[in-house]
């Protein structure tokens, strides 16, 4: 969706205008979160803050690594700034010079990542790889969607069969999470991430694009739902945090009862993200932007 944003935006308004929106749309749906966390950190768990530097990092999205941010999953934020960069570069290309950029970094990246993981696997595997977060093989899997993204605006040969396009994707899907779950190092190694649960998104991306060519429509609970992701993204950890202290207050501790608990906490939480668009993110972007 970013690519293909971007190539319609870029090319007409320039580069600034483009990543100035993206930049708001994520701040602004951010910080409001990051206020939450920090309020009920103060006034409810009265707990202490982080250092000065962390919450300066953490509120500028500076942190690469979700170890050192403030509110976990901000780091995927920083790397989603970052790809925009690369996004709006490839965008102000000619077009018949895209897809071959495209191609060019995921073939730099890959080559990068396993090129590391080959020579030099225990600095790999510590955290050491050098570039780690520049040449990220993160960077794969949002290449790929763009990809994709040019795939799908010239209804190329997969959105022509939706049905066998769906038909595979839920194959690669299965073989990215059964490759992915054989060691914990498909989690923390971004090559190697890239190329199991990285597999399972892009074709899942594929899947609903291909979805979107048959008569199938998503459930209204779903159309919902996706509007509310980035809410229930950003406060999914924040929740369940809460959650495990809400059932430790309440003393819910039999079989049947922590299973009630925790049945209905995946609705409970998709909810309140739902109320939080509603009544927080939905007013700030329509008001920003």
């Amino acid at each position: 969706m970013v690519y293909r944003s971007a190539r319609h935006a870029v090319p007409a308004q320039g580069i600034l205008l483009f990543v100035k929106r993206r930049l708001l749309r994520i701040y602004l749906g951010y910080w409001p979160v990051l206020l939450l966390v920090a309020l009920t950190t103060v006034f409810v768990y009265h707990g202490e803050l982080p250092t000065l530097k962390k919450m300066v990092f953490s509120t500028l999205l500076l942190y690469p690594n979700i170890w050192d941010n403030w509110l976990p999953p901000a780091w995927s934020l920083t790397m989603e700034i970052y790809f925009y960069l690369w996004i709006a570069a490839v965008a102000l290309l000619p077009q018949r010079y895209q897809v071959k950029a495209i191609v060019c970094g995921i073939t730099l990246l890959a080559a990068w990542g396993i090129g590391w993981l080959v020579a030099d696997r225990a600095a790999v595997f510590a955290g050491q790889q050098p570039l780690r977060y520049t040449l990220t093989g993160l960077g794969l899997e949002f290449l790929a969607g763009a990809l994709v993204g040019h795939v799908y605006d010239n209804k190329s040969q997969p959105f022509r069969r939706p049905y066998v396009a769906i038909a595979v994707c839920l194959g690669l899907m299965a073989a990215g999470v059964a490759l992915g779950m054989t060691s914990p190092y498909f989690d923390r190694i971004e090559v190697m991430r890239a190329g199991s649960f990285g597999v399972m998104g892009v074709a899942a991306l594929v899947a609903a694009l291909a979805l979107e060519q048959t008569r199938h429509a998503p459930p209204t609970w779903l159309v919902t739902l996706g509007d509310a992701s980035f809410s229930l993204y950003l406060l999914h950890t924040f929740l369940l945090d809460l959650s495990g202290k809400v059932r430790m207050s309440l003393g819910i501790a039999s079989p049947e009862a922590l299973l009630a608990f925790l049945l209905a906490l995946p609705v409970v939480i998709a909810m309140v993200s739902k109320l939080w668009y509603v009544t927080v993110e939905k007013p700030i972007m329509k008001a920003a932007l």
